[in-house]
């Protein structure tokens, strides 16, 4: 497995609340993959724990940095574009 990097950002006018984040969790979990989130820069909280997500008080505009472990970009590429799409709101 190879490690690739996707930026998202939070569309959603509340930030990263529990809905988006249970979203993500499941997503996660049921892909099986190694998936964490963070600001650029800053330390990551692994994307299968909703507290871990919402712990990061993630506001409406930021830009975040995903790492996916995954067998090929297009399998990160499509867990990035679902949580791009639950961050819309």
């Amino acid at each position: 497995m190879a490690l690739f990097t996707h930026e998202v950002t939070v569309l959603d006018p509340i930030g990263l609340h529990a809905r988006p984040a249970g979203q993500i969790v499941k997503l996660v979990k049921e892909s099986e993959l190694d998936v964490q989130i963070g600001r650029p820069g800053e330390e990551f909280a692994k994307a299968n724990s909703a507290l871990r997500l919402m712990a990061l008080k993630i506001k409406t505009g930021e830009t975040l940095t995903l790492t996916v472990e995954a067998d090929s970009e297009a399998t990160a590429g499509e867990i990035a574009a679902q949580i791009q799409e639950f961050l819309k709101g």
